[in-house]
């Protein structure tokens, strides 16, 4: 019994913490590369072959989100993509296609089992967490609406949702990583460019 009790003592004196720099910009890169992707995973489900070699005028006066510089360069790569000739005004195009954000955000939560950080009375330190367990979820969600109109008429209406995940688990002083999407995306936007 005294061998174990001074093998968990070892190891929680032995235990060691990792803390992120603060951003010097409004948001984390985390954040951003959450989001983006989860608007690339909504995009890459955008199929619509009637607009291939069709002149396309994008309306975008109903996009409110985060990031919409970005979402609108991604979707009209898209369109691009799968032939779509974009056009500057509406009257050039065969079809005016609407794109709605009904959600671009992030959620973070973690769960942890040991003794969180804590403020030390009477002066501007904190005691670091100890955690024996402890699980951490950040998602990057992403909704969009989008509506085909022809001559005023909608031709189609389409949902697409894209969500980016990074979870971690730490146990003691190990981290393994169960989801990183971030990671992925980077891997394969390099492998695509190594094949160029």
């Amino acid at each position: 019994m005294k061998y174990a009790i001074a093998i968990v003592l070892s190891l929680v004196l032995l235990a060691g913490c990792t803390t992120r720099a603060v951003s010097s910009t409004q948001r984390t890169a985390l954040e951003q590369l959450l989001l983006s992707t989860a608007v690339d995973k909504a995009f890459e489900k955008i199929n619509l072959p009637e607009l291939s070699d069709k002149k396309i005028y994008l309306d975008f006066s109903n996009l409110q989100s985060y990031d919409s510089d970005y979402v609108k360069s991604a979707f009209k790569a898209r369109l691009a993509a799968t032939g779509a000739v974009l056009t500057e005004t509406p009257e050039q195009a065969d079809f005016l296609v609407a794109v709605s954000s009904g959600a671009l955000g992030s959620e973070y939560k973690d769960t942890l089992i040991g003794i969180p950080a804590l403020p030390v009375p009477g002066s501007p330190m904190t005691l670091p967490e100890l955690a024996l367990w402890k699980t951490v979820e950040q998602d990057g969600i992403a909704k969009f609406l989008v509506v085909v109109y022809a001559e005023g008429k909608a031709v189609s209406q389409n949902y697409y949702y894209g969500k980016a995940e990074r979870d971690e688990i730490f146990f003691l002083w190990m981290r393994s990583q169960l989801k990183d999407d971030i990671r992925k995306a980077w891997e394969k936007a390099d492998r695509d460019l190594d094949k160029k």
